[in-house]
């Protein structure tokens, strides 16, 4: 990821806002589905942020890993983590470069995070996924599609790729100005991992202001 990229997340990183405390309930629904929590599973948490699912996870008896290119966002985990007596293995990395050894992992998240990179870092980081999952693991991704509000706002950069411009300070792109972008296509992730045993694809979509906008995303489960 460019130095540009890195200096806002860091900057992001360093407001309570950008600081979410709970986990998403699709992650919470693929913990629980799909992994024992019996101290030995070793889940990957791939940009971490601020922590919150690495929390979760650790909570529940999960052997966790995080890493994010944000040395604020891997330090707060870290104290959270430490306020609650909880252990876990974080590094400042990129989702393209992934410090592990092949076939390290039971499962792999990566939420909200490859929409952010360029089409060669997205294309790196499905290799990596694939490397360091233990075969017959499980992968969950979450990116952006091409129905949410954010698509075509701001200056197309490479194919569905866009540097975010939102003049409106009440919706979520306001803080993603400046942000490069890039919103995917099914095929696109058909193609991307198809190297996977098994890919599923589901669609969620939250409309605001009573459907004037919305967000859309891509719910990936992949199965090594």
């Amino acid at each position: 990821m460019d130095k540009n990229m890195q200096n806002l997340w860091q900057s992001l990183h360093k407001q309570n806002k950008f600081r979410p405390k709970y986990p998403s309930e699709i992650v919470v629904q693929f913990i629980f589905r799909n992994f024992n929590r019996d101290s030995k599973t070793k889940v990957l948490d791939l940009g971490c942020g601020a922590g919150r699912h690495v929390y979760f996870m650790a909570n529940e008896n999960i052997d966790t890993y995080g890493t994010d290119i944000s040395r604020d966002g891997i330090e707060y985990t870290e104290m959270i983590l430490k306020q609650h007596q909880l252990n876990s293995n974080l590094k400042v990395a990129s989702v393209d470069n992934i410090p592990f050894e092949d076939n390290y992992f039971d499962g792999i998240l990566c939420y909200g995070v490859l929409y952010y990179c360029s089409i060669k870092e997205i294309n790196d980081s499905a290799k990596e996924i694939f490397r360091v999952l233990k075969p017959n693991g499980k992968a969950l991704i979450v990116v952006r599609n091409t129905d949410d509000y954010r698509y075509g706002k701001g200056k197309e950069i490479d194919k569905n790729t866009f540097l975010i411009e939102e003049k409106n300070n009440k919706k979520c792109a306001f803080n993603e100005n400046g942000m490069k972008m890039h919103f995917f296509e099914r095929s696109e992730i058909e193609e991307l991992f198809k190297n996977f045993s098994k890919i599923e694809i589901d669609e969620i979509m939250e409309s605001h202001e009573n459907g004037k906008y919305r967000d859309s995303n891509f719910v990936i489960n992949l199965t090594k």
